[in-house]
């Protein structure tokens, strides 16, 4: 799972500022093709090291992008690769089957483009410590106090991971991923490799648990589909658990294939699932988490409920005992709104993370998880 440098740096968490390690940037056409992207997370003060994609090509400053006050511009005759508009949008015809993806008025639609990651040029670099403006999570590891028993006794601990195409794995660069086929309900491989071959974000935090309590002994399955709602999430849940062993600590996030259901349904699945897991294991503990933001050029994506789902899960979590929950939605949504574009920030252009956000899943579960 690489280097030790390398594991810090997928962990190192943005919201502290300092280094910021291989921030992704993209350079596309909007709608009216104007250039838009180069934005950073934080003011730069000082760029480090601009690459592309796969770490083959180290871009200069002022001859192929200048550093600006919110990223870095791109510049004439830049070696930085261009997204063109019509790589990413496509002209709906009527197809049924790409309906979802339409952008307002059905005259046009987003292409899921995992091709997209080629055109997102990596930023690593200096900025003020401190300077976070968005929420940061807490830490409730205090809650799982069944967890932390076992994790400091040296006993054996089972994870499970169980929600959406995200916590599956899609678009990590290394992924290697054993999660489920959401028709077939049969086992699935999630494979990728590319550069920096990071692992799945489920695979990234329990690394992370194993490290840091070396002395248990730590199993993990993944259960996860891609395209699964919570409903599907309820109606599968003991045809799924009953092929591995009983969950000492589940993490359940779906929401990115529903999120237009009502909070209140919502969180009715997800507290059936937990309900049917305690019935296996009364002493069973969970991490409950919401999506991150979808393409909101997309309609469907544009009164989504998602951050009601947040709301609810939290609340539902304060009133359980061995439960948390992480603020996944609300974290990538103060992203955007102060200007990280969300191609930026996607693996297909339409509802992934890229390996940026990968990581940021993984860095948010840690903290929820920490005392």
């Amino acid at each position: 799972m690489g280097n030790e440098e390398m594991f810090s740096n997928w962990l190192m968490p943005i919201w502290t500022g300092g280094t910021v390690w291989e921030e992704p940037v993209c350079f596309f056409e909007d709608g009216q093709g104007v250039i838009q992207g180069g934005s950073l997370v934080y003011a730069p003060n000082e760029v480090v090291k601009v690459m592309n994609h796969d770490a083959t090509i180290i871009f200069e400053e002022n001859r192929d992008y200048e550093v600006t006050k919110a990223g870095i511009r791109l510049m004439e005759g830049s070696r930085i690769p261009l997204l063109k508009r019509e790589s990413y949008i496509g002209q709906f015809t009527g197809d049924t089957d790409v309906e979802w993806l339409c952008l307002p008025g059905k005259k046009q639609y987003v292409r899921i483009f995992s091709e997209i990651t080629q055109y997102q040029v990596l930023v690593t670099y200096e900025t003020a410590e401190g300077t976070w403006r968005g929420p940061v999570p807490s830490r409730q590891g205090g809650k799982l106090v069944n967890t932390y028993r076992k994790l400091e006794r040296g006993e054996p601990l089972h994870i499970v991971f169980y929600g959406d195409s995200i916590t599956a794995g899609w678009e990590a660069s290394g992924a290697d991923e054993k999660a489920v086929d959401m028709y077939s309900l049969e086992p699935m491989e999630i494979k990728f490799s590319r550069y920096p071959h990071m692992p799945v974000w489920a695979e990234l935090v329990t690394e992370k648990i194993r490290r840091t309590y070396p002395q248990a002994v730590i199993t993990k399955d993944n259960l996860s589909a891609g395209g699964s709602t919570a409903q599907w999430g309820l109606e599968h849940v003991n045809e799924l658990f009953d092929r591995v062993a009983t969950p000492d600590l589940v993490l359940v996030g779906f929401g990115m294939n529903c999120m237009w259901d009502p909070p209140e349904v919502f969180i009715n699945y997800i507290s059936g699932i937990c309900g049917e897991l305690r019935k296996r294991n009364p002493n069973c503990e969970f991490v409950l988490y919401p999506a991150m933001v979808a393409n909101p050029e997309m309609s469907a994506y544009q009164n989504d409920n998602m951050c009601s789902y947040e709301k609810a899960l939290e609340n539902y979590a304060s009133n359980q005992s061995g439960m948390v929950a992480a603020p996944i939605h609300s974290m990538f949504r103060k992203m955007v709104e102060q200007g990280k574009q969300y191609y930026e920030i996607s693996g297909n252009a339409v509802n992934h993370p890229n390996d940026f956000s990968i990581r940021l899943y993984a860095q948010i579960i840690w903290e929820t998880l920490c005392r």
